[in-house]
């Protein structure tokens, strides 16, 4: 499990360095067995996470060991829950794509992308159980889900997609925003 948790560090660090996340705002989580889950700490910079204040949650949401865990615990325990092909979870605030999740427009697939496994989430209060529900109703066959009034969602076969996949989610958002500015140019 340690070596787990330390690429959950890196992880954070990397999402944190590049721009993916700022302050406090974000969290990832990784599938650790059928009955356990790593997750980042409430509160805390993905820049500051480390070995010992990282989560360890129990598909209930009870904490098990280390820190206290993120706010949207219950979003990430319910799509692993209802997703079994799904060991690593992301939720960014990164500038573009949340950009269209406070807009009207539709982010869309890009470059060999599917657009049809994004998918959208009303707004719902960060960290709610309503938020939760709405998420593990969506994320059925998807892997991203747009958080309307919030961020994003990015599910992987490991936290490694998972991570990648949310990277690719804010280039694609970038390259349609800057379509979107010199079209109306």
């Amino acid at each position: 499990m340690g070596e787990s948790i330390k690429g959950l560090v890196k992880a954070a660090h990397y999402m944190y360095s590049s721009g993916l996340v700022s302050g406090s705002a974000g969290n990832i989580s990784m599938r650790l067995s059928r009955d356990e889950i790593a997750i980042t700490p409430t509160g805390v910079p993905l820049s500051l996470v480390t070995e010992e204040n990282v989560a360890i949650v129990g598909m209930d949401g009870s904490r098990l060991i280390g820190g206290n865990p993120s706010s949207e615990v219950y979003l990430h325990l319910g799509i692993y829950k209802i997703r079994k092909d799904i060991k690593g979870i992301v939720h960014t605030h990164s500038p573009y794509a949340t950009a269209f999740a406070f807009s009207d427009k539709k982010l869309k697939g890009f470059e060999g992308f599917n657009g049809d496994f994004i998918d959208e989430v009303a707004y719902y209060k960060p960290g709610s159980l309503e938020l939760a529900r709405e998420c593990v109703k969506k994320i059925e066959k998807g892997k991203v889900l747009i958080l309307k009034d919030h961020g994003i969602v990015c599910c992987g076969s490991d936290l490694q997609e998972a991570v990648q996949l949310a990277e690719f989610i804010e280039e694609s958002a970038k390259i349609q925003f800057l379509a979107y500015i010199l079209n109306k140019i």
